[in-house]
């Protein structure tokens, strides 16, 4: 017995445009889910117990995007920034300065004294790089890689330690202390 010779007009079942169709839109919702995934995973650095238990909880707000995918449809991603309890502060320091450098760059801490603001930031989604700022008296500084010891930052600068705690800014030069101002206000993520 022979077989019969395929028609042209004999496809497989694989090339149907219903099937193609469905295909394409299978992957389409897996890319998009990945993309969702990866934006919504939050990086956060887990808190200390002694930070936790000094601090009181931040209350967060609602940064809303929009991000398109590949089918050009849209999908509205929501990002949770904490809100620090500093009076007129908000995630990436005082609007009027010190302010964090980088459009994504958080603020770890933030404090206030009557004669100083100061705030450490955090380079991005980069765990381990970051940077303090100081403002007193119309002075700015700015130093790299604070150390952070518990809930507390220090960093030198052309000789001057600067230690910032929840309790207080002790300024130092020289062994020492040139300035001892306690904190008014403070907020430690």
């Amino acid at each position: 017995m022979s077989r019969p010779t395929p028609q042209p007009h004999d496809r497989s079942p694989w090339s149907s445009p219903i099937v193609i169709v469905a295909i394409a839109a299978g992957v389409l919702i897996v890319v998009a889910g990945a993309l969702a995934a990866l934006l919504l995973l939050d990086d956060r650095t887990p808190e200390s117990p002694a930070a936790a238990s000094s601090a009181p909880p931040a209350v967060p707000t609602i940064v809303t995007s929009t991000v398109t995918d590949i089918a050009t449809s849209t999908a509205t991603i929501t990002t949770e920034r904490p809100h620090p309890t500093v009076p007129g502060a908000d995630w990436q320091g005082y609007p009027d300065g010190p302010r964090c450098n980088g459009a994504d760059d958080p603020a770890v801490m933030i404090g206030e004294t009557t004669r100083s603001r100061v705030i450490v930031c955090q380079v991005g989604t980069q765990s381990g790089r970051s940077y303090y700022k100081g403002l007193a008296d119309g002075q700015g500084v700015e130093v790299d890689y604070p150390r952070r010891i518990g809930d507390t930052f220090a960093v030198t600068n052309n000789g001057v330690t600067y230690v910032i705690s929840p309790e207080s800014l002790v300024i130092s030069q020289g062994g020492e202390t040139v300035a001892d101002e306690p904190m008014i206000a403070h907020w430690l993520r």
